[in-house]
Parts: C-alpha cells; sequence; structure tokens
C-alpha cells in the first residue's frame, strides 16, 4: 500500500513538473503586419484580327479581404496603342461575367491587331506612366491529334488529362500554351470547388455560358525543335460523357512565357511543401509593375469531345 502511494505521488508530481515546463515554454508572439507598397498589374496579349484588351488593376497585400474586379481596377488612365498603322486610345469597358458572378474590368481598342507588327503600349496613371513593346510576327501551330487519359500524375497529384499532339516549328525558339472553349452549365463545377458564379446560371432551366478554359502551364519547345510535342492538359471545369469543345495551341511570346511560367511555379509552391517559393519577378515594365504586354496566334481548331 505504501509503495502505491509513493508511486501515485510520483507520478501526480511529474503531470506538475511537465505541466510547468510546458507553461514555461508557452510564449505569445505579436507580429506586426509590415507596411505594404502596392504595384499595379498589366495584363495584355495582342491577336491579330482582334481588338486589343488591356488589364490594369491594383495589387493587393497577400491577407487582402476586397479581391473583387470592380475594386481592383485602376480607372480614369490614359491608354495608347502604337503601332506604324496610327495609335488606338482604348476605352474603358466592362462586361458581365456570368462564369464568376461579377462585372469583368478592362480596357478596350477599337484598331483590329495585324500581324508581323509591332506594338507599343503607353499607360499614364497620374504621375506614373508604363510602357513596352511586343511583336506580332508569331507563326501557327498545327495541331495533328488529340486524346484523353482518364489518369495522369504530375505535381499536383493524379487527375484525368486532355492530349495534344503537334509538331514543333523548326529554325526558331517557341512557347505554347493550351487553350479549350466550350460551353458550361449548372451542373458544372471547377476542378476543386464549386463555381462562385453558379448561382448567376438561371437554375430554373439548362442556363450556360461561354468560357476560354486555358492551361496552367506554359511550354517551350527547348531540346524538342522541330519534334511532335505532347502535353497533357488537366480540364479546369466538370464535365459528362459527350461534352464538347474546342482546342487550340496558342503560340505566346517570351514575355508572356517568362510571367506564365513564374505564376505556376509560384502556385505550385504554394500546394508542395517541398518546392522552392518563386515570387513574380521584375519583368517589361521593372520594379514597378507586374505583368505581360505580349502577342499570341492561335493554332487551327480541333473539336474535342470528352469520352467519358
Amino acid at each position: 500500500m505504501k509503495k502505491f502511494t509513493t508511486m501515485k505521488i510520483f507520478c501526480v508530481v511529474t503531470i506538475i513538473f511537465l505541466s510547468i515546463c510546458f507553461c514555461a515554454c508557452e510564449k505569445i508572439i505579436i507580429i506586426s503586419t509590415p507596411t505594404y507598397s502596392g504595384k499595379v498589374s498589366i495584363q495584355s496579349m495582342l491577336e491579330p484580327d482582334s481588338v486589343p484588351i488591356v488589364y490594369f488593376n491594383r495589387t493587393v497585400p497577400y491577407f487582402g479581404n476586397d479581391v473583387s474586379l470592380g475594386s481592383l481596377v485602376i480607372r480614369n488612365s490614359i491608354i495608347k496603342i502604337t503601332s506604324n498603322s496610327g495609335t488606338d486610345i482604348l476605352y474603358f469597358d466592362s462586361v458581365f461575367s456570368k462564369t464568376f458572378c461579377q462585372y469583368d474590368y478592362y480596357y478596350k481598342g477599337k484598331i483590329p491587331i495585324k500581324l508581323n507588327n509591332n506594338y507599343t503600349l503607353s499607360i499614364i496613371n497620374g504621375a506614373n506612366t508604363y510602357s513596352a513593346t511586343t511583336s506580332t510576327a508569331l507563326s501557327k501551330a498545327i495541331i495533328d491529334s488529340t486524346s484523353y487519359t482518364p489518369a495522369f500524375n504530375d505535381l499536383y497529384g493524379q487527375h484525368e488529362g486532355v492530349i495534344v499532339y503537334f509538331k514543333d516549328l523548326t529554325a526558331q525558339v517557341n512557347y505554347y500554351r493550351y487553350e479549350m472553349i466550350r460551353y458550361i452549365d449548372t451542373s458544372t463545377q471547377l476542378a476543386g470547388p464549386q463555381l462562385p458564379g453558379s448561382t448567376c446560371l438561371d437554375r430554373t432551366r439548362k442556363d450556360s455560358t461561354l468560357v476560354h478554359e486555358l492551361g496552367r502551364s506554359v511550354f517551350s519547345d527547348q531540346g524538342q525543335q522541330g519534334k511532335q510535342i505532347k502535353i497533357v492538359i488537366e480540364p479546369a471545369y466538370t464535365h459528362i460523357q459527350g461534352t464538347k469543345g474546342t482546342i487550340f495551341i496558342q503560340s505566346i511570346d517570351k514575355n508572356a512565357y517568362d510571367f506564365f511560367d513564374q505564376l505556376d511555379k509560384q502556385k505550385l509552391a504554394q500546394f508542395n511543401p517541398f518546392v522552392e517559393p518563386v515570387f513574380l519577378r521584375e519583368g517589361q515594365f521593372g520594379s514597378r509593375a507586374i505583368g505581360y504586354f505580349s502577342s499570341m496566334i492561335k493554332s487551327n481548331p480541333v473539336v474535342f469531345i470528352y469520352p467519358e
């Protein structure tokens, strides 16, 4: 009985000692949020035979709350695009997105872009000015065929995938991005959570809206120049058997490639703790802005039907 009592006392003392140690190790650290020095975001990709569109927005801190498109856009700016054909003054415009249930704001021109031309972007916002150049001297990729796989693995995990085969253009450095155009309806979801804007589609009937599904990754022909290239893309939206879309391969310039490649690596670092963090670095606009002013041209269109 004495032995049991001694052991009981020892256990109680041990628990109290450990509790004191844990409490002694606890320390409240107050971290002051550093002052955020915002930049502007400039995004524009010129396409031959289409009028130019420029997205001009402000950036917000990582824990910023108001990220609606209406609060991010920078209004009352002077935006021009100049070429040997003249100067196009862009005007402020918007369109309502049924997909995301809010207005999408941008600056839009009136003069269609021409192939094999050089263009200069000029933005005046108060006392600040931004400028960049791009060339539409790009060549179309030609899609040979498409296919589908129910499962493939990448650093994000296992997914289904749309497979596209196309031959690389020879004697030049090329950069590519995937695009699919198709309709989504009230039953459609993103690859993860349900579409935030699905409530803007009329559920009393099979309402739908057209979307441009762009590949998360961009591709370079480094080491594959002149060869057939195979890319596998995870669909951004859910689908059912028989869902139809149109696939393109965009030939993009290096300015766009550099930006989207960094963006993809940044997203990957957020989901994978073993990937080194990547930050959007200085590009065409130096340290005062992030983004790109670039050009692209689309391949031949290919109709794709999901087999399952």
